[in-house]
């Protein structure tokens, strides 16, 4: 780099922005000079933002100049590139683009589908006014763009303006890596064929040193558990698509992973008010785990290799998105791809695209009139373009559900004719929860003479209530297992009736709730045993590739607790149910560490009703080892007001942590399934141990209650045990867990064995 590079950023106050100067300050090299010039429209951000960046480029050791500015004109003179990325709205903007589709049936998301062009819709607009001040300020400058919904934005630029433009985007790298991952290949030895659009690209193709890899990629794709798609469609396909694809192949599944939680946006936005306030501090350019928790992994995987690239004409080889102009012959000319690029200083040239799918082919190609017909909508302002483009959106089932996108998003959408008055807001709206009914002889009280209902439960339960009911029901559906494809083909088979009940032990009341939740009708919820708070919560816990999810909002109009029913019941299952209330010990460390080292959200008062709660648990441990109505009582009442607790806070934070992470890692290895409540007390006396956080209190007050924990008496190997502790770090970041002493701690050697030396094994 002989010359001074002068590279202009849009949307120059985010957040992230420190991250980028700081991998400009780690990639450029002894000689080079480049001058970055940060443009906000804020100035109170933009200084917040710009005096950290200007910091890290005075301490770090290369030749980097930032400064930053609110006029636009001035800032671009003799820009040579500009990187846009402007969010137009800010995360409200994106909060509102991942809610509404939940309104309309449909998973929210900032760059696919209905949240995809209502984000555009703002955007598009924005961007051309800034190009139109670049064409004159510097024409000759190349704009990167990362602003979303990316194609739509680059090809509105390339539509409308005379500039030119290279998209980039760090999934086609986060794909290739979890690839090489599930080989255990070096993801530099590794090269891939690659075809798509942003966000909608596909690996055709992987070669190891010249050898074809790509069948043991499709067999191993069950371990890329990122993708959340189902493995028998990809190989069938015989290619490997974005994990953007799972909105489009399971719809229904993000859908019902989202219902009744924050999005992301919302999640982003307690992130940044926390790095804002971090920001403030005087050495937060010397501490990369403040200005680097926003996570914008993008800078050091795509954007600055690609801004070098072309500053060096260093000819590397790069996923990017670049007009297609014949590269791929059956997608219009003039539409924008995503294909590996020679990057080079006269700017990003196309290899060649090998063989497609049809269905691939078929995909993209209405991804791409989808796109061309959205920007030309909302650049000529046409409510008829838009419709058109909505049809052929991959999401949009039909000409009804593309209208209500409109209207929820289009400025002048005909309105329907008619007038729906609300009730207006009483105050604080109470906590919907579940009626609580104890006592003996409940089953036959319930209010279902007349009715037509269906029972969800298992065999040995419905041999306990089946004569017990006031009339028998319309159809009794007996639960094996709650993997996601079994549970909707199981509902789909349940014939329609007034209502749901459920009878037996949580995947029984699970699946009773997935029932209610997909067919909006009112439960009933009889637990057969009090081994977990299945019957309190909100949620329903199913299992996808392996791993727990918790989908859907639906509460139960009451639960039953039958004393004789659940005494009838083992006394293992019952006290196993205490564990997840012990949880909360390790937990409440886990939160206060996030608290400490994260600045996470956090509630002294709920923390102490926490901890309250674990010395109730200790008074009631004879009656719950001995299986008395008051121990009975005591557990179901904890897992309600702990279900509180956790619902007013917004997350299970204050009861779910490293003891959780240590389960469903266990399962996931093992592939067997375990007593919830005994797997979670082992749990939580391991982590207990690692945060050195009075173990021994935790295995007294186990044997106390009479918990199976040791596991031998839950089967579990010492092979399968020590494989579980040495891969839960990695297993804690691969499936995004909450923070917990399992990312600070290491789970070294002598850590393990010591753990162990305190169990008992087969």
């Amino acid at each position: 780099m002989t010359k001074r590079t002068k590279l202009v950023v849009w949307g120059g106050s985010a957040i992230a922005t420190p991250e980028l100067v700081d991998a400009l300050c780690q990639a450029l090299q002894p000689g080079e000079y480049m001058e970055v010039v940060l443009v906000g429209r804020t100035a109170d951000k933009l200084r917040l933002v710009g005096d950290l960046c200007c910091k890290l480029a005075e301490t770090g050791q290369a030749n980097l100049y930032v400064s930053y500015t609110t006029d636009m004109e001035a800032a671009l003179d003799g820009a040579d590139y500009i990187l846009s990325q402007i969010r137009v709205g800010g995360l409200q903007g994106r909060a509102f683009d991942e809610s509404f589709p939940r309104t309309l049936g449909l998973p929210g998301e900032e760059t696919v589908g209905p949240g995809g062009f209502s984000s555009a819709l703002r955007t598009i607009p924005v961007v051309l006014d800034l190009v139109r001040v670049a064409e004159k300020a510097a024409p000759q400058a190349l704009i990167l763009n990362l602003t979303n919904p990316s194609s739509l934005v680059q090809y509105a630029i390339r539509r409308y303006s005379s500039m030119s433009v290279l998209g980039v985007c760090d999934a086609p790298v986060s794909l290739m890596q979890m690839i090489a991952k599930a080989l255990e290949l070096p993801y530099a030895e590794l090269e891939f064929d690659y075809v798509g659009m942003h966000h909608a690209g596909w690996v055709t193709g992987v070669r190891h040193r010249g050898r074809d890899v790509m069948r043991l990629a499709l067999e191993r794709v069950d371990r890329l558990m990122k993708l959340e798609i189902d493995p028998q469609l990809i190989r069938s396909i015989g290619a490997i698509p974005s994990p953007y694809f799972r909105y489009y192949f399971h719809p229904d599944h993000m859908l019902a992973k989202s219902v009744g939680r924050q999005t992301r946006a919302e999640e982003l936005m307690a992130i940044q008010s926390v790095m804002e306030k971090l920001y403030a501090k005087p050495d937060a350019h010397e501490r990369p785990d403040i200005y680097s928790r926003r996570g914008a992994y993008w800078y050091r995987a795509i954007v600055v290799p690609v801004l070098l690239s072309l500053v060096r004409d260093s000819r590397q080889v790069f996923i990017v998105n670049i007009d297609n102009n014949g590269t791929i012959p059956w997608l219009p000319t003039e539409g924008i791809i995503e294909v590996p690029c020679v990057v080079s200083a006269s700017g990003a040239h196309p290899l060649t695209v090998g063989c497609v799918p049809l269905d691939v082919q078929a995909f993209l190609q209405r991804n791409c009139a989808y796109e061309m017909l959205a920007v030309q909508a909302i650049v000529e302002r046409s409510y008829d373009q838009a419709l058109r483009a909505l049809l052929l959106n991959p999401l949009i089932r039909d000409v009804s559900q593309a209208r209500a996108v409109l209207e929820k998003v289009w400025p002048d959408a005909p309105k329907p004719h008619f007038v729906v008055e609300r009730k207006p807001p009483s105050g604080e709206e109470p906590l919907p929860f579940p009626t609580l009914v104890f006592g003996r002889r409940l089953l036959e009280k319930m209010p279902l003479q007349g009715l037509s209902y269906l029972v969800v439960t298992m065999e040995e339960p419905w041999q306990l209530t089946a004569k017990r009911l006031p009339q028998a029901p319309e159809a009794v559906l007996f639960v094996r297992d709650m993997e996601w494809d079994t549970v909707e083909a199981a509902e789909r088979a349940l014939p329609p009736v007034q209502r749901i009940v459920g009878i037996g032990g949580g995947s029984a009341l699970d699946m009773a709730k997935y029932v209610a939740w997909k067919r909006n009708q009112p439960c009933y919820l009889v637990p057969s045993i009090t081994s977990v708070d299945a019957f309190v919560t909100k949620s329903v816990a199913v299992r996808e590739q392996g791993n727990v999810r918790y989908i859907g909002f639906v509460i139960p109009e009451k639960v039953y607790v039958d004393y004789d029913l659940i005494r009838q019941g083992p006394a293992r299952l019952n006290r196993a149910g205490a564990g997840d209330i012990l949880c909360a010990h390790t937990a409440l460390w886990d939160w206060a560490l996030a608290r400490d080292e994260r600045d996470e959200a956090y509630d002294e008062r709920i923390a102490a009703q926490m901890r309250g709660w674990l010395q109730g648990l200790e008074e009631a441990a004879t009656d719950i080892r001995k299986v008395t109505t008051k121990g009975i009582r005591f557990i179901v009442e904890a897992f309600a007001e702990i279900n509180k607790l956790c619902r007013r806070f917004g997350s299970s934070r204050p009861q779910e942590a490293s003891e959780h992470i240590f389960a469903y890692s266990v399962e996931h290895i093992t592939r067997r399934h375990f007593v919830h409540g005994e797997l979670v007390a082992l749990g939580t006396l391991v982590m207990a141990a690692l945060q050195e956080n009075d173990p021994d209190w935790v295995e007294r007050l186990l044997k106390r209650i009479g918990i199976l924990y040791q596991p031998a008496d839950l089967r579990l190997s010492r092979q399968e045990f020590e494989e579980a502790l040495r891969t839960l770090p990695a297993y804690a970041r691969a499936t995004n867990r909450r923070f917990s002493v399992v990312h600070v701690r290491p789970m070294d050697e002598a850590f393990v064995q010591r753990i162990c030396a305190r169990l008992r094994f087969a």
